[in-house]
């Protein structure tokens, strides 16, 4: 077993997520339950957020606004179980260098397929509950705009759960080591932002200006390890 797990590790083969897609198809199914006990509330449709060339607001039948987000889920888990089988024999077949560690990625892939779909599973109860009528302790933008925060923290706090290989020390591998934490921490940051002008800017939909900033966040905490001690840029230690 220790050497099948070894083999494992040292080509690189990413886990298939199946404690993440697990948690995935149940929040799938808990939104299918939301969904039929709001069915008899919500109209037969409803406004897509978009304008037609007439000028009037595009509508979107009922069934397909109330079942999108599920599907979405229930898609998503096909995809990521299926992606990591392929990725995994592609990275054999081509003989790609593997930088990460096996136990890492699958770590990454379990909790962040859990936590995106934790995500979209607030966002489809949020949205249900203010198109059938319920009442919200805040108002769906702000709520939405709160949701996206907690996510993009949560995201924030994964990106150092990916960790390079034991056993493989290249310039690659020590930049990621410095680079993983200012990354995490900026996107972390990100969504704090977000909440806070979510919750306290005059109108909710400021909160969207806030994720813009995640790329330049992250192309920063990238260019981190460029500053100060440049020893990580040597060649490559011998193991």
């Amino acid at each position: 077993m220790a050497a099948n797990t070894g083999t494992a590790e040292a080509r690189g083969a990413v886990p298939v997520p199946w404690v993440g897609a697990a948690f995935a198809t149940l929040t799938a199914l808990v939104g299918l339950g939301v969904t039929v006990a709001l069915w008899g509330e919500i109209p037969q449709t409803v406004p897509s957020g978009k304008v037609g060339l007439d000028g009037e607001p595009t509508m979107t039948p009922r069934w397909l606004f109330a079942s999108a987000v599920p599907g979405v889920v229930l898609l998503l888990v096909a995809v990521v179980t299926v992606g990591a089988r392929v990725g995994s024999g592609f990275q054999r077949a081509l003989r790609l260098p593997v930088f990460w560690s096996r136990r890492s990625a699958g770590w990454l892939l379990d909790l962040h397929l859990a936590l995106l779909s934790g995500f979209l599973l607030a966002v489809h109860v949020v949205i249900l509950y203010s198109e059938s009528g319920r009442d919200l302790p805040l108002g769906p933008d702000r709520l939405v705009a709160l949701i996206m925060a907690a996510f993009l923290v949560g995201l924030g706090l994964l990106v150092p759960v990916v960790r390079t290989r034991e056993g493989r020390d290249t310039p690659a591998t020590r930049w990621w080591r410095r680079a993983r934490w200012p990354v995490g921490g900026g996107v972390a940051a990100v969504g704090a932002l977000t909440g806070a002008v979510g919750l306290l800017a005059p109108g909710a939909q400021w909160a969207a200006v806030a994720p813009m900033l995640l790329l330049p966040v992250i192309l920063l905490g990238c260019a981190v390890p460029f500053l100060g001690d440049q020893s990580w840029r040597g060649p490559e230690e011998p193991v």
